[in-house]
C-alpha cells in the first residue's frame, strides 16, 4: 500500500491552509478510510505543527467532517463522470430507464474502487443535510458547482418523471428504494463479500440494478 508523501512548505496564506488540511485528510482516507484521519498525521504530511490546525478547525471531529464531505463530492465527481461518458439508448423512456441504472451502477463502482474514500464519505452524515428526497431537502452542488450523490439521483427520477414512467407522489418511495439498493450492494461488495472474482462482483450489480429497475418503473 503506498503511503501519502509529505509535503513541506514553512508558510501558508489561511486559506491555503485548510485547503491542505482537507487535501491531506483525503490521502490518508484513500488508503485507509475515516480512521486514518489523524490530526498529527494529517498536519505532518502537510509540513506543519498540530496546533496550527486549530485555526480552521476547532477539534478532530470537524477536520474528519470535512474530509468526509471533500470525500463525498469525490464520490459525486465520479457518478457524474460515468453517466456523462456512456451512451444511452433511443426514446426518452428507455434513456430514462438506462440512465437510473448506470447512476447506481456508478455509486457501486466508486465504493469497489475507492473503498476508504467510500466509507469515509459515508461516516457520520458528512453532507450535514436531511435524507435525499425528504420534505424541505434540496441538495445543492459543492463549491465547484459539481453536483452531489443525492442530487444526482433526483435528477434521474426526475427524468423517469418527465418519461411518464415515474408518478410524481413516488418520488420518495424510489429515494428510498434505489438508496437502499446501490447502498445495499456497495456494502456487501466491499465488506462482506471482498473476495468475490469481477465477473461475480457484476453479475451481483447487474441482478441489484435489475430488479431495482423492475420496481421504481412499476410505481407508476
Amino acid at each position: 500500500m503506498t503511503q501519502p508523501t509529505r509535503r513541506t512548505r514553512t508558510t501558508y496564506h489561511h486559506g491555503d491552509l485548510r485547503a491542505a488540511l482537507i487535501t491531506a485528510g483525503i490521502e490518508l482516507a484513500r488508503t485507509g478510510g475515516p480512521e486514518a484521519v489523524v490530526l498529527r498525521e494529517v498536519t505532518r504530511l502537510v509540513g506543519v505543527a498540530p496546533n496550527s490546525a486549530y485555526g480552521h478547525f476547532k477539534t478532530l471531529a470537524a477536520l474528519k467532517a470535512a474530509v468526509a464531505k471533500q470525500a463525498l463530492c469525490e464520490l459525486g465527481a465520479a457518478m457524474a463522470a460515468h453517466v456523462a461518458a456512456v451512451p444511452e439508448p433511443p426514446g426518452p423512456r428507455a434513456a430514462a430507464v438506462f440512465h437510473l441504472g448506470e447512476v447506481g451502477r456508478a455509486y457501486v463502482r466508486f465504493a469497489l474502487e475507492e473503498p476508504g474514500l467510500f466509507r469515509t464519505a459515508m461516516d457520520g452524515n458528512p453532507s450535514g443535510v436531511g435524507t435525499p428526497g425528504s420534505a424541505g431537502h434540496q441538495p445543492a452542488p459543492d463549491a465547484q458547482g459539481q453536483p452531489q450523490p443525492d442530487a444526482i439521483l433526483l435528477a434521474a427520477l426526475e427524468r423517469l418523471t418527465g418519461a411518464g414512467i415515474l408518478p410524481p407522489q413516488e418520488t420518495g418511495a424510489a429515494v428510498t428504494a434505489s438508496w437502499a439498493t446501490v447502498h445495499g450492494l456497495a456494502t456487501i461488495l466491499v465488506n462482506l463479500q471482498p473476495g468475490l472474482s469481477a465477473a461475480e462482483r457484476d453479475a451481483a450489480i447487474d441482478n441489484g440494478l435489475r430488479v431495482l429497475l423492475l420496481g421504481v418503473t412499476a410505481l407508476g
